[in-house]
């Protein structure tokens, strides 16, 4: 058998009702099975994801008690292709998905191909807001350079990959776009809209949203430590510890305020707390031209900084967050 040209790397755990509409999508790609392999990594899954696996013909190798970071190295370790497909198991890939990734790649600059996937037709207001954030401030069909791509939607040049040495293995989270910004270094990183997808793993509602993004914090200060700080990562860095000043400030004034019988200071610590959620919920709404979205995207903005902000205080606790896809217990 002649070596493949392309190779599926999917990190899973506990994934039996997203794995087969994942592997099936593959199975649709107008690509000759040939040309690609699939190489499914379980995390230590306790449900029948490995057994369907199985049941579907793909091969499927059980590394416990890793992070996905790790998992993923592992795989590419696996892998045979000149380049390498990485997936997340609750992504459903378009049936032109793969050449339209691969098309890009003529250029010999280009190192990594990608773009954030996007969420069912059925989706919340959550998922629709969060999917205007992530895709909908983006009018152009044509790729374009960025300085990182989500690894759940991603091809990479295998030889640029193991030229960083892979994924940070200590990364819990953010490890994609650590990679992305060494990666970066030896080429140019494309967005490609055409490379669509769907992200069934989105957040659903607030409460799952505040989880998850007090998760995907947990690695923020490890990330810098690793690739460096960077000019494009303060305002994800700063608005977390604006927030948290915003509520200790928010706190005193109430005191103060209910010391003195008045009510000013309250007033004005909740509009300076609040400000550049609704400054960025109203940027966003423009760029996309939905203005009936600038609620929602408020909401999401100021959720996202009192999660982060919650996290940067736990962040000294050793608590593992396990949601979605996981693969966070070491």
């Amino acid at each position: 058998m002649e070596k493949p040209l392309v190779s599926f790397v999917i990190p899973v755990l506990n994934g039996e009702r997203d794995i087969p509409r994942c592997l099936g999508s593959i199975e649709r790609l107008h690509f000759t099975l040939e040309a690609y392999e699939v190489i499914v990594m379980d995390n230590g899954s306790t449900d029948r994801t490995r057994h369907i696996v199985y049941e579907l013909g793909f091969n499927c190798f059980v590394v416990p008690n890793v992070y996905v970071s790790a998992l993923r190295n592992q795989g590419v370790a696996k892998a045979q292709g000149d380049f390498i497909a990485f997936i997340d198991a609750d992504v459903e890939l378009t049936p032109d998905w793969l050449q339209h990734g691969l098309a890009v790649f003529k250029d010999q600059e280009v190192v990594a191909s990608g773009c954030f996937p996007g969420v069912p037709k059925e989706a919340t207001w959550v998922q629709k807001a969060w999917d205007v954030h992530q895709r909908g401030r983006k009018h152009t069909c044509t790729p374009y350079p960025v300085a990182w791509l989500p690894s759940m939607n991603l091809i990479v040049r295998r030889d640029a990959f193991l030229a960083v040495s892979g994924f940070n293995e200590q990364l819990e989270t953010v490890e994609d776009v650590d990679l992305c910004y060494r990666i970066g270094q030896h080429g140019t990183i494309l967005w490609n809209p055409a490379m669509e997808a769907i992200h069934w793993g989105e957040a659903r509602d607030l409460r799952t949203f505040w989880r998850k993004e007090r998760w995907r914090s947990t690695s923020n200060l490890s990330g810098v430590l690793s690739h460096g700080l960077r000019w494009d990562e303060l305002p994800s860095l700063g608005y977390p510890l604006y927030v948290l000043c915003g509520l200790i400030f928010f706190m005193l004034g109430s005191v103060v305020d209910l010391w003195y019988g008045q009510f000013f200071l309250v007033p004005l610590n909740l509009t300076l707390l609040t400000l550049p959620a609704l400054g960025l919920a109203l940027h966003t709404a423009h760029l996309s031209r939905k203005p009936k979205l600038i609620l929602p995207l408020f909401l999401l903005y100021f959720t996202y900084g009192l999660a982060r902000a919650y996290a940067v205080v736990k962040s000294y606790v050793p608590v593992r967050f396990s949601y979605g896809n996981g693969y966070h217990w070491r």
